[in-house]
């Protein structure tokens, strides 16, 4: 059996090479991520509603994710045709790695195919307005996933990273004496991992604290939990 690498995750997509579906799980992400998700998807289901051509599979689609297969089953989207992708992106605010990365993807493919010519009127045309600014800009965490995501991410690591917590703080960039410190106050592991978390909440990057957290994961080998952690950040809870 042939052995694949996982590179670290937000390093990935800067690559030159951008694959599709790459391109697509970094739009996925950042879509679910932003407070303006609920805003996006109901722009982007009514700009492909003859596409989807279903009252009852539109009513069905409640995330990004969902709406990007269906367009892939009408062959709407492609590796050609990376359209719907380019519409979502001019939706994001804060958009510019999503548009280097479509950037970097466009020149290696084809022609477009089956496009809605609606849609792509609309690339250029229809931008949603950015979300005013947050209060509480401090907190780490305060931009991006919405709070029961953020929530949840936390739990899920503080419940389910045992003894990998010492790695895992090293790769988030604590400092080696105070994981001693946390080694040595006899406290449970998960005690000890909800310390790391909160240690980095206050010293993460606001805007990258997700992707550097998934990429100490992987270094961490806990591979199987930064799936867990992707797959809460999609979800529509």
């Amino acid at each position: 059996m042939v052995r694949v690498e996982i590179q670290p995750f937000h390093a990935s997509f800067r690559t030159m090479a951008t694959s599709y579906s790459k391109l697509k799980e970094l739009i996925t992400l950042r879509v679910s991520m932003s407070d303006m998700h609920s805003q996006i998807l109901h722009a982007m289901k009514g700009l492909y509603q003859n596409d989807i051509n279903s009252a009852r599979r539109y009513e069905q689609i409640t995330t990004i994710g969902q709406l990007l297969k269906v367009l892939e089953l009408r062959d709407v989207l492609s590796e050609e045709n990376i359209l719907p992708l380019q519409v979502l992106s001019q939706r994001l605010p804060d958009n510019m790695e999503v548009m280097n990365s479509i950037t970097c993807y466009e020149p290696n493919h084809g022609p477009k195919q089956n496009i809605n010519q609606y849609a792509e009127e609309h690339t250029q045309q229809t931008v949603l307005p950015k979300p005013p600014p947050k209060e509480n800009q401090g907190s780490a965490f305060s931009d991006g996933l919405c709070e029961k995501k953020r929530e949840r991410i936390t739990e899920t690591i503080v419940e389910e990273i045992g003894s990998y917590w010492r790695n895992l703080a090293r790769y988030l960039g604590i400092q080696e004496w105070r994981i001693d410190e946390i080694q040595c106050n006899g406290k449970p592991i998960e005690e000890k991992a909800a310390e790391i978390m909160e240690m980095y909440k206050k010293r993460a990057d606001r805007k990258k604290w997700f992707f550097d957290l998934l990429e100490a994961l992987e270094k961490s080998r806990r591979r199987e939990l930064c799936k867990k952690i992707r797959d809460i950040a999609t979800m529509n809870i």
